[in-house]
């Protein structure tokens, strides 16, 4: 049998989906479902894929992502052979874990993503067993569902900090608590619709997006030829690194002071900093050294960016505010 194809660029979409050898389990307990999401987690930091949805079934899984580099095949044999060492090891078996390799289908963001996200949130009650369970109660399944990313969509638990939330909720006003309502109420109604299964509308084999979307794929990666910035809104270029100084003078003119400022090991303006030093480590990770970044931002070690990083990331779990900014910023950013 062929292999499927796989399309890869900076900025591209998809929903991947893996399902367990001959159907078999690929949980056995929850401490099977912390590890594949620790080993995702860590996998998401290596290749700077944003994952913006995911559900955890007992024989397969689904995820929304979206790779800022091209490389999704790197980033899932990583991802998927870190679970199945993990698995194999504690449930002492050998051999492959997933029905053959992992299905991606490329996604026309600007067209499905809210549908897709949808879509894969209501996975779980689409089991024969809850065929006959009322709207009601689907709903209440699905609020309850641990393990899934629903839950920190709308609010009901304390968010993944690998998780991306900032691009659906952007098409529901924002990631606010208005905007987390109306998410809900969105994924909800679609129990009323039936649970379509949009995946179903696509009109090429590992393409799911309009006529036009689907033509510029084909021409620029099917038909070997070469990719162009200009040429499509979804693949802005993501590889060339930006240098500090553009950043600083977005993030000064966001907080009102001056480039300058922010710019030095001791700068006063203290979120600021901290910010221009996530928007800095984002835009820039394995594009330039951290230390070469280090020097940029005032001449601290790449060691302290990293850790930057990350303690930036656990408060923004919990200050909605500062990951709305940031997520803002980072967008302009890209944009100009």
């Amino acid at each position: 049998m062929a292999r499927s194809l796989r399309i890869e660029y900076p900025g591209a979409w998809y929903h991947v989906t893996s399902r367990g050898n001959e159907r078999a389990g690929i949980f056995r307990d929850d401490k099977d479902r912390r590890r594949f999401l620790e080993a995702l987690e860590e996998s998401i930091d290596i290749f700077t894929v944003e994952v913006h949805c995911y559900i955890l079934m007992s024989n397969h899984f689904h995820f929304l992502l979206r790779t800022r580099e091209a490389n999704l095949g790197r980033f899932m044999q990583r991802f998927n052979t870190a679970y199945t060492a993990y698995f194999n090891l504690r449930h002492h078996r050998a051999g492959h874990l997933y029905q053959g390799r992992y299905k991606a289908i490329l996604v026309d963001a600007d067209e499905y993503l809210l549908e897709l996200s949808r879509y894969l949130h209501l996975n779980p009650v689409r089991l024969k067993k809850y065929k006959e369970t009322s709207l009601q109660d689907k709903g209440k399944i699905l609020e309850a569902y641990a393990w899934s990313s629903l839950p920190g969509y709308i609010g009901l638990r304390r968010r993944d900090t690998f998780v991306t939330y900032s691009s659906v909720l952007g098409h529901m006003g924002g990631d606010t608590k208005e905007g987390q309502k109306r998410y809900r109420d969105f994924v909800i109604a679609g129990l009323s619709r039936g649970a379509k299964n949009i995946l179903e509308e696509r009109q090429a084999e590992v393409i799911l997006g309009t006529d036009s979307f689907i033509t510029w794929v084909k021409k620029t990666f099917v038909e070997g030829k070469e990719w162009k910035q200009k040429d499509h809104p979804h693949v802005r270029e993501l590889r060339s690194s930006i240098p500090v100084e553009v950043i600083a003078k977005m993030v000064s003119k966001e907080y009102g002071t001056m480039p300058e400022e922010l710019l030095t090991a001791r700068s006063p303006w203290r979120e600021a900093r901290q910010v221009l030093i996530e928007l800095s480590y984002q835009l820039n990770f394995r594009k330039k050294p951290l230390q070469k970044l280090g020097q940029e931002l005032g001449g601290i070690g790449g060691a302290s960016i990293a850790h930057a990083h990350k303690r930036v990331q656990k408060r923004m779990v919990s200050d909605k505010r500062l990951s709305q900014k940031v997520s803002s910023l980072h967008q302009k950013i890209l944009s100009q």
